[in-house]
């Protein structure tokens, strides 16, 4: 359960970094920034998810 919630929350700051990053770029800098860094706190949230002991 913990590890489902590592996940979401992964995902989520790193939509909202590439959010901020892109914002250069105007809105659809911003949505394609966002994308990718919400991409990038899946890959980053399932290989520490993996790490956690089992419950």
């Amino acid at each position: 359960m913990i590890g489902t919630l590592i996940v979401f929350a992964a995902i989520s700051v790193g939509g909202m970094i590439g959010w901020f990053l892109g914002s250069p770029g105007g809105t659809m800098g911003s949505y394609f920034a966002g994308v990718c860094g919400a991409s990038l706190g899946l890959y980053l949230g399932r290989k520490l998810q993996k790490r956690l002991p089992e419950d």
